[in-house]
């Protein structure tokens, strides 16, 4: 099965775990920019970030034949920051246009601040004007509530909802997008958000149109193979391997060849 995990942090990851994922059949990874576990008090602190995923970590994928690309954003919960955030959204618009950014992200909100909706409203911004998609963060804590209010500013940004993605759904939020086109995702992380087993009861209620699965792998009890699980699980209930191909592989090379830097070749 050719699989691509389209949101990882695998800065945060050892080497080995490219070896694993190659071996498990993940072709590309995208790496949206993403809070590093603890605050960064600078401007300078971003920009070596962002030079680190976009450099460092697309050469250490390319040593096991991944491609890797990137998503840039200030992340919500260092948003708060409101002096540091005037200052780093300049920094994001110049690294939005760099060579393997494939979108903004991921942005979203995270204890649901006017400093927060400031940022992505910001960042939204940057995503019209250079023709980006949006990946979009909806929040861990009160998530109902967050994600209706994500969904209200990503309206008024009048975003496409074609290039547009909520990651982090859950049972509780999938049905806040019936009846749109927004592309959703499925974050197979089994501390706070889903195991392969509820990732792939959503999938077969829901069915796989404009749905990506992911792993959010970072520097917390995650698993850089929780896309390849899901495949495993699905396969194990029967369904379709067509199906799963298209949502494992076709699907995310839908979303991001939206990008003119998605070079990835299927």
């Amino acid at each position: 099965m050719r699989i691509i995990d389209p949101h990882t942090h695998m800065s945060a990851r050892v080497t080995d775990d490219y070896q694993q994922m190659a071996l498990a059949g993940i072709e590309a990874v995208v790496e949206p920019a993403f809070w590093l576990g603890a605050p960064r008090t600078n401007v300078g602190t971003f920009i070596d970030y962002f030079e680190l995923i976009i450099g460092w970590e697309t050469q250490r994928a390319k040593q096991f034949g991944i491609e890797h690309f990137t998503c840039i954003s200030m992340n919500p919960r260092e948003a708060n920051n409101a002096p540091l955030a005037k200052e780093v959204i300049p920094v994001v618009e110049q690294y939005c246009q760099r060579e393997t950014c494939v979108g903004i992200g991921e942005i979203g909100f995270d204890r649901q601040t006017d400093e927060e909706e400031f940022a992505l409203r910001a960042q939204l911004r940057l995503a019209k004007k250079f023709n980006l998609p949006a990946l979009i963060h909806l929040p861990h804590q009160y998530k109902q509530a967050g994600s209706t209010r994500t969904l209200k500013v990503v309206a008024e940004e009048c975003l496409d909802p074609a290039r547009t993605l909520f990651d982090h759904n859950t049972e509780e939020t999938m049905p806040l997008f019936a009846g749109t086109k927004y592309w959703r995702g499925l974050t197979v992380y089994y501390v706070t958000k889903l195991t392969a087993e509820r990732a792939a009861n959503i999938v077969e209620q829901y069915g796989v149109d404009r749905l990506l699965i992911n792993s959010s792998c970072d520097w917390g009890r995650s698993d850089p193979l929780g896309v390849p699980k899901v495949v495993q699980e699905l396969a194990r209930r029967g369904f379709p391997k067509d199906q799963i191909e298209q949502l494992v592989f076709w699907n995310p090379i839908q979303f991001f060849s939206q990008s003119d830097k998605w070079t990835f070749k299927a």
